[in-house]
This record gives structure tokens, sequence and C-alpha cells, in this order.
């Protein structure tokens, strides 16, 4: 039975960051994956400053380089505004849009090439544990023969559904929310826009709910349409994600010359996901293992935005992970219970407060009325981005200039 220092489960951004962080540090790591890659994943593909930022800080910077760039923001709905990211210390000025069947395999590759082992078409099926401490895997190879792995720490990050979690019956002391999104990428004629194309309320059964649909540019005129909502009201279950991903495809401007949602089910274009908020897990890890991504609920329950979490947790596990190997060992990796607690405990406590009292349609539709009002949009871009944002900031739908500045990027210090 082969033994590493760490085995990662799953080679999506936030294993993939892990693996490439532990074997950077000199440990034996091991990296498998159900899929065969490329693979494709339901998701935005939305890089943000963030993301962009700890993908730059890999080495990944020239790489980056192939993925169209977004210069800024625009809100669509009852009323209109667009604002670009603002400089921030150590962070780019834009964001970019990745494929997932392209990124994760960059990410994945970047984690090879650092020297950790890798091992696709290969599932994890069930933790190894001595007593109450994880000490490594069993897998399914593509052979479907299966194996066991010995590991001094295991690191989940295999996903929303996580069966490593659930294989060990993991319960969770902190109960953030849950949303649902559904999302296609297709052919169109919409002119050229480097944006994020946010269309803000969502609306079913003429009432608001707390969520928003999107348009993200891809490449050859390609996009991404979705919408997602947060299952934190009563009807949620009532929605039928691909009719509402359909009504949200006949508000889009008709010029556009989108196909039928019909024709996009009937290509598998399609695809639903869910996506765990604010701590799902917690705490996020138990002697031997940690959890990371969406296996921990590492999503930012205001936005949604999910890639530059994962890698973050990603990132933060496998530095736990090293550090607890050279110190006291597997038994006690709460270092990264306080490491994510600092990173984001405030914010995500106070967003799973906000959202028990919020979440639902009539609040949904008190705060929407209120950003009606300039003074009150404002603030949120205050809170949300900054105040050096408000310079970059215009109402109405038709004030978005033809030519921008090149975006730039500020070093940190």
């Amino acid at each position: 039975m082969k033994k590493y220092d760490i085995v990662v489960v799953g080679g999506g951004p936030a294993g993939s960051a892990a693996a490439w962080q532990a074997a950077t540090s000199g440990a034996s790591v091991l990296c498998v994956d159900k899929a065969r890659f490329p693979r494709d994943k339901p998701c935005g593909d939305g890089l943000t400053p963030r993301a962009l930022g700890l993908l730059e800080g890999m080495g990944l910077s020239a790489e980056l380089e192939r993925f169209p760039v977004v210069e800024y923001l625009k809100i669509r709905g009852s009323s209109s505004w667009q604002v670009r990211w603002p400089d921030r210390p150590g962070l780019p000025n834009f964001a970019r849009v990745a494929r997932r069947l392209e990124f994760d395999e960059l990410l994945l590759t970047h984690a090879a090439g650092a020297g950790a082992e890798v091992r696709q078409s290969c599932e994890a099926i069930a933790p190894i544990r001595t007593g109450d401490l994880v000490t490594g895997i069993e897998v399914r190879t593509a052979r479907s023969t299966t194996e066991r792995i010995r590991a001094d720490i295991v690191i989940a990050a295999d996903g929303a559904y996580s069966p490593m979690k659930k294989a060990l019956g993991l319960e969770s002391r902190i109960s953030g929310p849950v949303g649902v999104a559904v999302r296609a990428e297709m052919p169109s004629n919409r002119p050229h826009d480097p944006s994020f194309e946010i269309h803000m309320p969502l609306r079913f059964d003429r009432r608001y709910i707390p969520g928003y649909g999107w348009v993200f540019p891809l490449e050859d005129g390609r996009i991404n349409v979705g919408a997602g909502y947060l299952t934190t009201f009563r009807q949620w279950r009532d929605i039928n994600l691909v009719g509402m991903l359909g009504d949200f495809m006949k508000s889009l401007p008709p010029e556009w010359q989108l196909p039928e949602i019909a024709e996009l089910r009937k290509a598998r274009a399609v695809q639903a996901w869910r996506l765990p908020m604010g701590f799902t897990a917690w705490p996020p890890w138990r002697p031997g293992l940690l959890l990371a991504g969406d296996a921990v609920g590492a999503i930012k329950p205001t936005n949604g935005a999910g890639i530059s979490k994962a890698l973050q947790s990603g990132l933060d596990a496998s530095e736990c992970a090293v550090a607890a190997l050279a110190a006291g060992g597997p038994h006690d990796l709460s270092g990264y219970e306080r490491a994510l607690r600092r990173r984001w405990g405030l914010q995500y406590g106070l967003a799973r407060g906000a959202f028990r009292a919020v979440g639902h349609p009539r609040p949904i539709s008190l705060a929407v009325r209120a950003l009606d009002h300039a003074p009150i949009r404002r603030l949120a871009i205050r809170a949300g981005f900054g105040r050096d944002a408000l310079r970059d900031y215009s109402d109405g739908p038709d004030r978005i200039p033809a030519a921008v500045p090149g975006p730039t990027v500020r070093d940190a210090g």
C-alpha cells in the first residue's frame, strides 16, 4: 500500500490549488479525480480580480492571457448602471472569463508540473480510518479495480455533494445558505462587450426572489447565460430551473438571436448545480482530514462567487496540512479552522444572519426598490468595491464608454 504525505480528492480549483501548494512545499502529494480531463463543470466561468490575484501568485500569469478580459460590471433591471473594478493593492482591475473545460485542466496540469502525482479516472469511494483518524482513501480505478492508498492527511475537495464527507457522516455546527443555478453556453449576435452583465431581480409568480441572471462573454461570439437563486424561501422548490432560464433568455434583446431553450436542452447544453455558501461543513476538519472548496461551503453568500474561494480554501488547507506535518501531526488540524474564521468568519456570519432575515420575496422586493435610488446604489458600490469605484460609476444603460483604457495591475505595497 503506497503512502503519501497528502492525498487530495478532487482535481477542480480547490483540489488543484491544494495539490500545487503542497507539492511546491516539498510534500509527497497525490491528487485523484474520477473524471478524465478535460472535462466540463457547470459554472458561470467568471474569474474575479481576486481569483486572478491568487492565480498570478501561483505563477499562472502568462497562461491566463488566453482568457478574455472583462473590464466592468453592468447591472440591468428596474434601474441600470455600471461600474469598473477599482485599483486595489495586489489585484488586477479587471476580470476574465475561462471555460471550466480549459481552466480546470490548466490548474491540474500546473499541480502536476509542481511535482504532484495526478491520477485521473480514479474515484475516491471511501476514507480509510484508524479510530477517529483518517489515514487514507480507497479508490476505484479506470479498470474498475479497487486500491487502498495511505496518507498522513487527506484534503477532500470533492464538490458540493462531497462523497468523502458523506461517507464519514460529518455533521456541521454551521448551516450556511444553499443556492441553485442553471446555465447554458450558446452562440449569439450580442455585440462585443467586455462586461459581466447582471440582471436583477429575478421574478417568480410575479414576486421577487433572492437571485440574479447573468450574461458573460466567451470567445467567438459565444456567451454564458444563466440564473441562480437562494433556497431561503418557502416556494423555491416550485421553480422549474430550465423554465426560469428560458424565461430569462426571452427577456434579453431579440437582436442577439439566441437559440430556443428546447434546442439547448436537446444539445445537452443546459446544466444545473448546487451552491453551498457561507460554510456548510463546520468545523472544516477532522483528525487527518481537511475540507476545501464546495465541500466546506466556501462560496461567497452575497454574490455566489466560488472560484476565488475554492482556490483560497485549497491553498489554506494545504498550508495547514504541511505545517501540521512539520509540527504536531495530523491529529490536530485546527489551524485551518482558525485561518478560515479569520478570513471569512465575520463576513459569512453576517451574511447567514442577513439571509435568514431577508432571504424572502417581500424583503427582497424592498431591497430592490431601494437600489432604484442613485444615492443608495452609490453606498452599495462603495461598500462592495471601495470608495475609488465611484470614480468609474455611471447610471443608465447607454452610458458605457465605447473605448476604455487597457487593464492594469497595481502592485501591493
